[in-house]
């Protein structure tokens, strides 16, 4: 298990950032904080290529500034496999996307990725 933290600027509004994955394995968690409310139903997405593996809402009512909101890992495509060495250029990083509401403006955020090495994943290494 692997803990991945990226600390980035945003400027508020809808922005993508990419991570490159130290090894194959999958994103087992994920949670945001910011030194800003996230605003109500604002959405942070992990993903792999264009496809969602995790996202982190956030509450209605806001989540005040220092507040941990957790993803929740998506029901179809939690365990897609991403791979430092595959061929295909989407699996080799993790998209992050900031929708352009859930920050009210420019903020710090925070993500904590718990990224499983060792999860069994019933996927050939060519389709990672």
């Amino acid at each position: 298990m692997k803990d991945i933290y990226l600390n980035i600027y945003s400027a508020g509004g809808a922005e993508d950032y990419y991570i490159p994955v130290p090894c194959r394995g999958v994103v087992k968690d994920f949670e945001v904080v910011a030194n800003a409310a996230l605003v109500a139903t604002g959405t942070i997405v992990l993903a792999r290529g264009t496809t969602a593996v995790n996202t982190a809402t956030a509450p209605t009512g806001n989540a005040a500034a220092g507040i941990v909101v957790k993803g929740v890992p998506d029901a179809t495509n939690k365990g897609l496999v991403f791979d430092p060495a595959s061929t295909t250029v989407a699996n080799t990083k993790i998209k992050a996307s900031l929708d352009n509401t859930v920050l009210g403006g420019a903020a710090n955020v925070t993500l904590h990725i718990v990224y499983d090495d060792s999860a069994y994943v019933a996927q050939a290494p060519s389709e990672a």
